[in-house]
Order: structure tokens, then sequence, then C-alpha cells
């Protein structure tokens, strides 16, 4: 006797058979093909042999460095006449990005902690940098160098920015009276610094001053 869970166990079987006969055979089917990934959004940045030169680079130096992908920063480098043409990712450039912000808030902080700086004033489009400082700058070499990396930061920001160059202006401002006693617009200019220099702004404006020490260039 077909009791009711053999006959509905029946008709599953059944209607499996049913199913898997209503349509013949099949032919495997083929999965779609993946959508190839999309090609990562690529930069290219030139960096003018005026720039390289504030850096004390090459041409020669930058292609050795990063052509054909020699280098995880950037995918390639190619020179056009004396400038060099760098390509990055779009994750490279912002690696690059947040260093060269990095240094230049660094650099800013060191150069303010130092008893011959007061204050450091970068404007928003680093087009221009301020050093209110006294004549004890020109004594001390650390404080340069604070002051030439902030440039080279300032440099490298705008040519990633897509600002085409890098062109600033430097200026020193005598913490005491608030004159004017050096200031360069590079890369046409260079920016010097003595203690003559310091001397000749102040007495100029009405401050005599008699200390001299050797000059720092940059």
């Amino acid at each position: 006797m077909l009791t009711r869970r053999s006959a509905i166990a029946l008709s599953g079987a059944l209607l499996a058979a049913l199913c898997g006969c209503a349509g013949g055979a099949h032919e495997p089917v083929d999965p779609e093909p993946a959508e190839p990934e999309p090609a990562e959004e690529t930069v290219s940045v030139r960096f003018p042999a005026s720039f390289l030169r504030l850096c004390a680079l090459s041409r020669e130096d930058v292609l050795e460095q990063y052509a054909d992908g020699a280098n995880e920063d950037a995918l390639d480098a190619v020179a056009e006449g004396d400038d060099v043409i760098l390509t990055f990712t779009a994750g490279q450039l912002e690696a690059q990005e947040r260093k060269w912000e990095e240094t230049l808030a660094e650099e800013t902080a060191s150069l303010v902690e130092r008893d011959c700086a007061d204050a450091v004033d970068v404007s928003d489009d680093r087009r221009a940098i301020t050093v209110t400082a006294r004549p004890c700058f020109t004594d001390d070499n650390d404080a340069a160098t604070d002051l030439y990396m902030i440039m080279v930061a300032c440099g490298y920001l705008r040519l990633f920015d897509g600002q085409g160059d890098w062109g600033l202006r430097a200026a020193f401002v005598d913490a005491d009276t608030g004159v004017e006693v050096a200031a360069a617009d590079m890369p046409g200019e260079g920016l010097t610094i003595s203690r003559d220099i310091w001397a000749d702004a102040l007495s100029a404006a009405g401050v005599p001053y008699h200390e001299h020490a050797p000059a720092h260039g940059m």
C-alpha cells in the first residue's frame, strides 16, 4: 500500500525527472567574462630645470632614479629639454603630497623653535615665505637649512598641485623693528643674507647697526 509519505517522495522524484527532461540535454554554459579592471588614473608633473637646480639635482639624476619604474614612488620619468616629467599614479601623487606637507610643517616648526627666528609665515598658495628673525640667523647654519627645506617643500607642493611653476618670494623681516632686511623673487634671484646686508637695511631705515658675519646664500 502506498503511504502518503511515499506518494510525496514519488511525486517529487517524478517532478524532478520531468523538469530534467523537459528541455532536453543542456550544454554547459561558460561563465560571463570578467570585466577588466579599470586602469589606474595617472598624473604627469613637470619639474623645471630651475627647480632641479634648487634641489641640487641634475636631469640625469632624476631619470636614473625614476625612469621605467625604477623607484616605487613614481611610474616613470622622461626628459623634455632641460626639464623632467614624472608620471605618478593617483596614489603615488597623494603619498608625495602628504610627505612634503609633513616636511613643510616639520621644518617650519623647527625654524620657529630656534632662538634666531620669531615667526615663519607661508602664504596659503605657497608663493611667499616671510621669516621674522634676528641678526643671529646669519650665524645659524641649521636655521638656514630649515629655510631651504621650507622653500623646497613649497616648490614641490606647488608643482604637485598643478601650478606649473614653483616660483616664490622669500623675505627676512627684522624681529625688533619690522624692517624688511632682505628679499628675493625665485628662481630669478638668489636669497642672500648677512650681517652687512642686515645692517645696511636697518641703517637705511634709520636704525644703526654695526655687527658683521659671513653671508648665507640660498
